[in-house]
């Protein structure tokens, strides 16, 4: 092989392994969080992985009972947690205490659109109103502010057009 085509294989081998097309495997110990049935809105573990369509969760420390859940009813997060297949109740409130989970996820911005999507279902009209006058309001200040310091800077751009004219 020349030079050139090591090169090429090179950057195609690391083109291939570099693209990841899921970042986010079912997988012993990863965080879902559940979207369905009795305890929505809650985190839970995934302890083990009961089927192709179900695993064994635990949230020791969200109140969830070890249960089978459907992958359908849960999202994945990013977190992960260091714990072994059927690991106990206690071992894995340690491993979620020690990652400190559930700080971690509350400063998340999957929370804090969740906490925006409640108080916008917990609107009245008036409150919309209010909102939208509110925006109306914001935006048209950026936009006095935005025209002027376009406008301060067309003055400066002509006045150094002029000094170079001059010269």
């Amino acid at each position: 092989m020349n030079n050139a085509m090591k090169v090429k294989y090179c950057l195609t081998c690391v083109f291939k392994f570099s693209f990841q097309t899921f970042r986010k495997l079912v997988q012993i110990g990863r965080v879902v969080y559940l979207n369905e049935g009795r305890y929505k809105g809650r985190l839970a573990v995934i302890v083990d992985v009961i089927d192709a369509n179900r695993a064994l969760i635990d949230g020791p420390s969200t109140g969830v009972p070890r249960q089978g859940f459907m992958f359908s009813e849960m999202f994945l997060t990013k977190y992960l947690l260091k714990i072994n297949r059927s690991q106990r109740s206690k071992l894995v409130r340690k491993a979620w205490d020690d990652e400190k989970i559930t700080e971690k996820f509350d400063g998340s911005v999957w929370n804090k659109n969740l906490n925006k999507d409640v108080l916008r279902s917990n609107m009245t009209d008036f409150d919309r109103y209010k909102l939208g006058r509110a925006r109306q309001t914001r935006n048209k200040i950026v936009k006095t502010a935005y025209f002027h310091i376009k406008k301060q800077n067309l003055k400066a751009k002509r006045e150094v057009v002029k000094a170079k004219k001059a010269k």
